[in-house]
């Protein structure tokens, strides 16, 4: 007769748990033929009924609930000393490299490396400064293990690259106040036309940079952009004394100063904060991080 397996203790949890053999089998990936036939092997290897069937339910017997306890408990032991195991290999080596502008100010940050340092008490985390087309680039070379920033789509050799989208942000102008349109509701980039505007470089972000040139033009706008800087912080600053409109991320301007106000600006392309890796990536260390990320920005 065949040994009892941590296999079988799985399929009859799932069975147990959902009361259904369908859908038990879809949340085991596996046919729902060859989990009754495993299920019915357990009940021949224990030489006793575990689960009553009929066309609509499951129900368990008595011996099935006695066994169904040892069965969670032993199965939560093993994925325990599974996850300590590989956290234990982990410890001697653990080092992450993140990639983003330092300029942005992203508020989850923070706290998602405080819960991956819960899971990994001696992590090292590296953090390069580099724009958005650059850690693609950075990605598939090795180089990095995680880039964050605006990703669209359009950057070199993306089909390597997985996402997920952690931040939608939205366009702000940070107007002196005083000045006429400091009291507005929201702008367009009609409303900017003969306006002087400063913006981040283009070499922050090209594909980005263009699309809001583009956005301007599709209005039928030149726009004027008599400076452009990597450090938003001094564009807020030239703002406040007179030297142009500055236009940014809500998430960029963080601080913002009060001799300014900060009015919506309206038909500019998306703003997607997004974590990207490699899809190709197997670290358990990475793909913690990445979760800790996508469950904070989610808070």
């Amino acid at each position: 007769m065949n040994a009892l397996d941590i296999r079988h203790l799985r399929y009859f949890a799932a069975v147990a748990g959902e009361r259904h053999f369908g859908r038990a089998a879809v949340k085991l990936a596996i046919t729902q033929p060859a989990l009754s036939q495993q299920i019915a092997a357990l009940e021949a290897i224990l030489g006793v009924q575990l689960l009553i069937r009929d066309r609509r339910s499951v129900t368990i017997t008595p011996a099935g609930e006695a066994f169904l306890a040892g069965a969670q408990d032993l199965l939560a032991r093993v994925d325990a000393l599974v996850e300590t195991t590989r956290r234990s290999a982990r410890q001697g080596d653990a080092q992450i490299t993140i990639a983003m502008v330092e300029a942005t100010n992203l508020p989850f940050l923070l706290p998602a490396l405080a819960d991956l340092r819960k899971l990994y008490p001696a992590i090292k985390v590296l953090r390069r400064e580099m724009v958005s087309p650059q850690q693609v680039r950075a990605l598939l070379a090795g180089e990095i293990d995680i880039g964050m920033g605006v990703l669209l789509g359009h950057e070199d050799a993306t089909s390597g690259i997985a996402a997920r989208t952690l931040l939608e942000g939205s366009w702000l102008v940070a107007v002196p106040l005083g000045h006429p349109l400091a009291g507005a509701e929201r702008l367009t980039p009609r409303d900017l036309a003969r306006e002087p505007l400063m913006m981040f470089a283009r070499s922050m972000n090209p594909p980005l940079y263009d699309q809001v040139i583009d956005s301007f033009r599709r209005h039928g706008v030149e726009p004027s952009f008599v400076y452009e800087t990597s450090q938003p912080q001094l564009g807020l600053t030239m703002a406040e004394e007179g030297a142009g409109l500055m236009i940014g991320a809500d998430y960029v301007f963080g601080a913002r100063r009060q001799n300014c106000a900060y009015v919506p600006l309206e038909g500019l392309p998306t703003l997607s904060v997004h974590v990207f890796w490699r899809k190709s990536e197997t670290s358990g260390l990475i793909h913690d991080l990445i979760e800790c990320l996508i469950e904070q920005a989610a808070r």
